[in-house]
């Protein structure tokens, strides 16, 4: 018997930056988050009495094995993540490499009020 993983179903995604580059890679794993800061209003007592909630956000991150060709991701680049839209790299880690494919671990953030620039 070959000692070669065995992948089901879909688990690949477009891979690119700005159309200048697409391929695949193998989603390794994924998760997204939604958070907000908050400010609480106390009253004379203390007690709070009203939460303000503001600067929404999603929090996404996943890892994926990919060509050693693929280009890199810059932080501050804007990529489509978990279904999200407009997320902005905040960080990539390189968790291994080995021969032409490497592991990454990406961070990204949209914030409500942020979209790509035309």
């Amino acid at each position: 018997m070959p000692n070669s993983p065995t992948i089901v179903g879909d688990n690949t995604v477009l891979w690119g930056t700005s159309g200048v580059y697409a391929g695949t890679g193998i989603v390794v794993s994924g998760s997204k988050a939604l958070s907000a800061d908050k400010i609480e209003v106390a009253d004379e007592d203390g007690f709070t009495v009203a939460v303000i909630y503001f600067n929404h956000k999603r929090q996404c991150e996943f890892e994926m094995i990919v060509k050693t060709a693929a280009p890199a991701l810059d932080i501050g680049d804007f990529i489509l993540l978990c279904g999200v839209a407009d997320c902005l790299v905040e960080n990539v880690t390189e968790v291994w490499t080995q021969k032409d494919t490497r592991r990454l671990r990406v961070t990204a953030i949209k914030y409500q009020a942020i979209d790509e620039p035309a």
